[in-house]
């Protein structure tokens, strides 16, 4: 993401401000339509070395509003929209209706993230660190158009999810009428109550499939510019099989996640000259936190990751983060390249970030 000037800081603020007062939240209110406001601002400064292609500077990562509520016993919706200052445009991000049957079983439908691995799956706001993880970034299917099934049962101990999208992003068009199967498992050791002293381990595994004629896959597949391999981002043609497993454990102020993504991507011939091409691209991350009285946390990552092309690249983050409220945060993260790595879309060698995160 570049530099943004006075305009796209302006925008940004009026738009999160907008939501907050706008005359239609109160009117919905007084009629008793339940809703709900969010939003997310994160700015800082980033610095990194020219040779990264990125910008320094101080910037805006991320500026979103969000809404959702219930309607009696109906439904429940979900809608997210997202600004971005440089263009001064305003996206749709989420745009989810949940027809909540039982805890146990729920369908979704609309414009939301698909079922698939556990960094991938959380928000902006939740991140530890500014980006997710480079195979979270590259692998993961991401938002789609699509169908759900999700639920949580054995109190509260086993979460699933399992859907099917068009495949495409967040686009309404679907390649070829080819769909995408997505789904997720996740079980922990102890539900939904936990307590100080408690010791709790988390396992999930996902798994996705889809046949494509025309898609664009996420940056990250190659090393540097991802215009580099334009049969695997430009117009993919071909079958992709997407994996991960991962595992997480806490104990006080504890934890340690570790996570593993695969994409296997089986090319059409016409792709490649006329000659069938099979491609992997595979990474995962492995992150120890401690946070102290709840408010300060320090944390170390090593992200490692094998592009579909070009050479394997390792980072190791180390961040600082400090939560002075519940809506609040403040952190700082420096990025090593380890083993001469080239730099990633998301990360450099000796990149620095300081960020500033209202999240509601």
């Amino acid at each position: 993401m570049t530099r943004c000037g006075w305009r796209g800081v302006a925008l940004a603020a009026v738009f999160l401000g907008a939501g907050a007062l706008s005359p239609g939240t109160a009117a919905a209110q007084q009629v008793g339509l339940p809703l709900e406001l969010g939003g997310l601002l994160r700015t800082g400064l980033r610095v990194e070395p020219e040779s990264s292609g990125g910008a320094d500077g101080f910037d805006i990562f991320d500026a979103r509003a969000s809404v959702s509520g219930e309607v009696g016993i109906v439904f429940e919706y979900f809608f997210q929209t997202e600004v971005d200052p440089d263009e001064e445009v305003v996206r749709v991000l989420d745009a989810k209706l949940i027809l909540p049957f039982q805890p146990e079983f729920e369908i979704g439908l609309g414009l939301f993230k698909a079922p698939f691995g556990l960094e991938a799956l959380q928000s902006k706001g939740e991140l530890t660190f500014l980006e997710r993880a480079q195979a979270s970034e590259a692998i993961a299917p991401a938002r789609q158009v699509g169908v759900s099934i999700e639920g949580t049962t054995f109190d509260g101990r086993l979460t699933y999810g399992g859907g099917l999208f068009n495949g495409n992003g967040r686009t309404f068009e679907n390649d070829g009428n080819d769909f995408m199967v997505s789904g997720r498992v996740e079980y922990n050791s102890i539900g939904t109550i936990a307590f100080y002293d408690d010791f709790v381990i988390q396992v999930g595994g996902s798994i996705a499939y889809s046949k494509d004629t025309a898609v664009e896959l996420d940056a990250g597949l190659v090393t540097g510019d991802p215009a580099g391999a334009p049969e695997l981002t430009a117009a993919f043609a071909g079958e992709r099989l997407l994996l991960g497993g991962d595992v997480k454990g806490t104990y006080r102020d504890w934890s340690l996640t570790a996570e593993m993504l695969r994409g296997d991507y089986d090319l059409e011939p016409d792709e490649v000259g006329g000659v069938p091409l099979e491609a992997d691209a595979w990474g995962g991350y492995v992150e120890l936190a401690y946070r102290a009285y709840g408010a300060i946390e320090g944390v170390v990552r090593f992200d490692g990751f094998d592009p579909a092309i070009g050479a394997h690249r390792d980072f190791l983050v180390a961040g600082l983060n400090v939560y002075p409220g519940p809506y609040a945060k403040f952190g700082a993260q420096y990025a090593f390249a380890l083993h001469d790595s080239a730099d990633s879309p998301t990360l450099a060698g000796n990149q620095f970030v300081l960020l500033a995160q209202l999240d509601f």
